[in-house]
């Protein structure tokens, strides 16, 4: 207990009281010390050669220094001279994680077989670090700046129907001044769906600030440097569509958006921890629950504050922001190619395909693409419009731009029982139970929904009242009905005979025999 420090107002009260003289033990019961400790004390005292009195009337610091105990370090010698000179060198290679402090030290002792052993070494480079380690307190003009950043964990998108799981990136936009922060989930960190979230973010914002800073991504820099990084020429019709200024940090230094960087934190805590158990099909879905939550971010106090980030942006901030362009930046794609026979045309990373009028087949096309739209070009006549689909490998195909047979073809196939039933009732009740049979009989459905479909298609060729005689024909002389037999019915013209009551015999013909023939 003697070696842990006390306030130096207990301090002074052991001296008043050693002065009164009270006994250790009543000392100790009035202050909360232990007598061990109240001893120590009293014997630092009575050493300093000075009377309670005087102790007293000295200043905090010299009462310190003669009754507490100072914390132990181990002595310097020899050997530390050798070492100091190194420190500075091993501190960098230890904070830059270029090295570790075991490599360190065995480094050390190849030149100096007779130093310091791992654990005072590295004691050392901890001490040098953290005597040596300043922290800059940045402080920001209001509207001067927007820090961005992606979140280094992604989300998940889940198809319910195929189990099939997607993965997206999160965007995070902050003004430091105000705090108020912006995220968005994006298919992807390419340069058409980034410049798509910075320009969400400044539309969120409702202004421009001065300059934008982001760290040296693929995205924002094509080279780095400390003092003159090349930006890409996407970022630069980005930058002069905003009428911004580019800022790049210094390569390796994330405290140089560390605002940014606190905000991906507070994004795992306050959006992933709330959606962890939520299930999002589609990327709109998702953002809109993200956007609810940032919002309800943005409203909340501050800590240790009276008002919210919401409310500082609105009040003095965004007031200095730079007004918005007329329309939002959008990075545009174009690709010239010859429409294909499928009379599709596939873009982007994602490969999703978007239909053309198939008279333009064979014909030299353009199609200029965003995040947001599709545009097909054909000698300079828009010949198709479309909303960008960032499904991989999916297609998006206008009804209108396919030929009359596919068109039929693809409407067959989105036929359910329901449908070749409720068209059956249009003609009859025997061809609604002939279609009724066809669909309870067949072990494939599809082969079910091509044989109901071939029979009311006989309608076309035959008039429905022949067609709803021959299912009455079918649905009186067997059980077993068919597209086939109904076909058969009708090309005989059996429908138009008169059905004979009675079938419990097989009727006489030449190719009839008895029971002669198999004995």
């Amino acid at each position: 207990m003697s070696n842990k420090k006390i306030t130096m107002l207990k301090l002074k009260r052991i001296l008043q009281l050693l002065a009164a003289g009270i006994s250790q033990r009543e000392i100790s019961n009035k202050v909360g010390i232990s007598r061990s400790s109240i001893a120590a004390y009293k014997d630092r005292a009575d050493l300093s050669g000075k009377s309670y009195q005087d102790l007293l009337l000295l200043s905090d610091s010299d009462v310190a220094s003669l009754l507490q105990r100072t914390d132990y370090r181990p002595g310097k010698d020899a050997r530390y001279n050798v070492l100091e000179p190194l420190l500075q060198e091993y501190s960098g290679d230890i904070t830059q994680n270029r090295s570790t402090y075991e490599c360190l030290w065995v480094e050390y002792l190849k030149l100096n077989p007779g130093g310091y052993g791992y654990t005072r070494f590295k004691a050392y480079i901890q001490d040098y670090i953290k005597s040596h380690h300043y922290s800059y307190h940045n402080v920001y003009a209001p509207g001067f700046e927007m820090q961005v950043d992606f979140a280094g964990d992604k989300l998940k998108l889940i198809d319910r129907k195929t189990g099939l799981i997607t993965e997206v990136v999160v965007l995070c936009c902050i003004l430091p001044y105000s705090s108020i922060a912006f995220i968005i989930a994006l298919y992807d960190a390419t340069q058409e769906s980034f410049y798509y979230g910075l320009s969400r973010a400044l539309s969120y914002f409702r202004g421009v600030p001065e300059s934008v800073k982001s760290d040296n991504m693929r995205q924002w820099v094509t080279r780095t440097d400390r003092y003159e990084p090349t930006f890409n020429e996407s970022t630069m019709q980005w930058s002069v569509h905003y009428d911004t200024e580019l800022v790049a940090t210094r390569p390796a230094r994330p405290k140089d958006k560390a605002h940014v960087e606190g905000l991906v934190y507070k994004t795992y805590q306050f959006v992933y921890s709330r959606i962890r158990n939520e299930e999002h099909q589609e990327l709109h879905m998702l953002n809109a629950r993200m956007f609810e939550l940032i919002e309800e971010f943005n409203s909340r106090n501050m800590s240790g504050r009276t008002y919210s980030r919401m409310e500082l942006f609105e009040r003095e901030e965004m007031p200095l922001l730079k007004p918005l362009p007329a329309e939002p930046f959008i990075l545009k794609h174009k690709k010239e190619f010859r429409v294909p026979s499928n009379y599709h045309v596939q873009i982007g990373k994602e490969r999703h395909s978007y239909s053309i009028p198939y008279q333009y087949v064979n014909q030299k096309a353009t199609v200029v693409f965003d995040m947001e739209g599709v545009e097909v070009y054909v000698a300079y006549n828009r010949v198709a419009i479309h909303k960008r689909d960032l499904k991989a490998n999916g297609y998006t195909t206008e009804p209108s731009h396919m030929p009359e047979n596919h068109r039929a073809y693809q409407k067959s196939t989105e036929y359910n029982a329901a449908y070749y039933i409720g068209q059956a009732r249009h003609i009859g009740p025997h061809t609604t139970t002939v279609i009724e049979r066809i669909l309870a009989s067949q072990p494939f459905i599809q082969q079910a929904y091509r044989s109901s479909q071939g029979i009311l298609s006989l309608a076309k060729k035959y008039p429905v009242e022949r067609l709803e005689a021959a299912c009455k024909r079918a649905c009186t002389t067997t059980s077993a009905v068919s597209y086939t037999a109904i076909k058969r019915i009708l090309e005989l013209k059996l429908d138009k005979e008169q059905i004979n009551p009675d079938t419990s015999h097989i009727p006489f013909h030449e190719n009839l025999r008895g029971s002669s023939s198999f004995e």
